[in-house]
């Protein structure tokens, strides 16, 4: 008979080398960086189209404060010729 205790016989079979648990905790960190990595990369998106989104708020604006300007420019010529045409009568 053996007088070894066959759990004895199955722990020592059961022993995870410690590289092995160094890999598993490697990938999942890495698994993690690179779901923040994803986050990052969604923020990053949602900044650079509230970015564009203002600047082409600000483009309007200016288109805007453009048209005001070129009709009171507008309205300035034809007040002038008027004047000018009225000096020749």
């Amino acid at each position: 008979m053996n007088n070894t205790d066959p759990n004895s016989e199955q722990n020592d079979q059961q022993t995870i080398p410690s590289s092995l648990r160094l890999a598993l905790i490697a990938s999942i960190l890495t698994t993690i960086a690179d779901g923040i990595g994803t986050i990052s990369a969604l923020a990053a998106i949602d900044e650079q189209e509230a970015a564009n989104e203002k600047e082409k708020q600000a483009q309007k604006d200016l288109d805007d404060k453009f048209q005001k300007v070129q009709l009171q420019i507008d309205k300035l010529t034809n007040e002038l010729s008027r004047l000018k045409y009225r000096s020749f009568k």
